[in-house]
């Protein structure tokens, strides 16, 4: 009895539980040989990277270069996109000479609003996969 309870305990403490970002500033590398300098920000749900300028950006697999980001919004849920511009130590804070558009600046409220959903469906997420752990070793019994 107490071995199952031990059990369930294991399970859900790594279903309740996510592990921030490491702190500190840390080097970027792109996928050109470029660095730049940032820090983590987040847990193992979602993560993003901030520069000294406050700048929001994430990793894009399609490209394999780090790029800062804009606020999408899809059927009243909002989220992360790319921008299409490389992160660097000397990006502008505008796009181009011409653009009135900040590159990567994020309305901190709203980075909040898709931090908690993507942390949301990640332990929804988690739920699910111990309900199905939970099922598959149901039929196992041990003796104390």
């Amino acid at each position: 009895m107490k071995m199952k309870i031990l059990f369930v305990l294991l399970l859900l403490s790594n279903n309740i539980f996510a592990a921030p970002a490491a702190p500190g500033v840390k080097n970027f590398f792109q996928s050109d040989g470029t660095s730049f300098l940032a820090e983590l920000k987040g847990d193992e749900y979602f993560s993003w990277v901030v520069d000294s300028l406050g700048r929001v950006i994430k990793f894009n697999p399609l490209s394999s270069n780090y790029e800062y980001t804009v606020i999408q919004e899809t059927n009243g849920s909002l989220s992360l996109g790319f921008s299409g511009i490389s992160a660097s130590n000397n990006t502008p804070l505008f796009a181009s000479a011409f653009s009135n558009t900040e590159v990567g600046i994020i309305n901190n409220l709203k980075l909040q609003i898709v931090y908690k959903q993507y942390r949301d469906n990640g332990l929804q997420d988690a739920g699910r996969d111990s309900e199905r752990r939970d099922a598959d070793t149901s039929g196992i019994t041990t003796s104390d």
